[in-house]
């Protein structure tokens, strides 16, 4: 059987296309596989009942150079797991030619709080003081706080920014990805008060991520960035958090940008915000390995 000339010009163009195509995904997931030997998960154990998973991704040579490494955290959202940012996102891809260590610890629904129903669960303390003290010991890091640096997405973007707001001195940049930065105002689930306590509660005010930018000290605060799509239903919450940030002498970035409370936007915003990390790694002072 024979086709005409005017037919087998675009089926054969066509065909060398799909061809082309087959081949590109056949290097990427050659790619993708050889990455994942970046990737290690680690048991960390701390204030809870008993010790959570964490993803420890590496960056690319880090088998073969003896040089320390800045370290990004990265926190998953309610729902959520250590997982997430590596499963549902291109981090491998993201952070390929950065030279930083990233962790993605697990905590729960706590809201990376001291649970104030379980006093057991003592998830703030192990997320700001026992996760770090743990990848630096095992993993060749960078400790000062200038090479340290914490972001989030949702609940992950509250717990970000708090830490950033009650330790200072530990976290130099702090990211929040559609983050929830009046959860215990605005949000209401049975985690909250499990976190927080009832309405009201001294927990929750001592929570109350507005209040804690009005008593942090400007010299001392670390460099904010705000990232939320304008189709969020916590786009108010954030416009409230960037009010009171532009009411200090704080430093930091708001972007309100379209999309919504989704991966595809996390991943798209993501990059967006490791060019902020690698501008503080080109400024790390090099015989430290930055």
């Amino acid at each position: 059987m024979s086709f005409p000339r005017a037919f087998r010009r675009p089926f054969v163009a066509a065909l060398l296309a799909v061809l082309a195509a087959c081949l590109s995904a056949r290097a990427q997931a050659q790619d993708a596989a050889a990455d994942t030997t970046r990737v290690q998960i680690v048991s960390i154990p701390g204030s809870l009942p008993a010790p959570r998973n964490a993803v420890v991704v590496l960056p690319v040579g880090y088998d073969t150079s003896a040089r320390r490494y800045p370290v990004l955290y990265l926190l998953h959202g309610h729902d959520g797991a250590h997982w997430n940012w590596l499963r549902r996102t291109n981090l491998l891809a993201h952070t390929a030619r950065l030279p930083v260590i990233v962790v993605l610890p697990d905590a729960g629904n706590s809201w990376y709080t001291n649970s104030f129903a379980r006093p057991d669960e003592r998830w703030e303390d192990y997320v700001a003081r026992e996760v770090p003290a743990y990848v630096d010991e095992h993993f060749r890091t960078l400790t000062y706080r200038e090479a340290r640096y914490v972001a989030g997405l949702s609940m992950g973007g509250y717990g970000a920014l708090k830490l950033g707001l009650e330790y200072p001195g530990r976290f130099s940049l702090v990211g929040s990805f559609s983050g929830s930065p009046r959860a215990v105002i605005d949000t209401v689930s049975p985690t909250v008060r499990d976190a927080f306590g009832p309405a009201g509660s001294p927990a929750r005010a001592e929570n109350d991520l507005v209040a804690l930018v009005g008593r942090i000290p400007a010299g001392s605060a670390p460099y904010f960035y705000l990232d939320v799509g304008a189709a969020d239903g916590l786009l108010t919450s954030n416009r409230v958090f960037a009010q009171a940030l532009a009411s200090r002498p704080l430093a930091y970035e708001y972007h309100e940008v379209p999309g919504g409370h989704t991966w595809e936007f996390w991943d798209r915003r993501l990059p967006v915000f490791l060019r902020l990390v690698e501008e503080r790694i080109a400024r790390l002072p090099a015989a430290n390995g930055g």
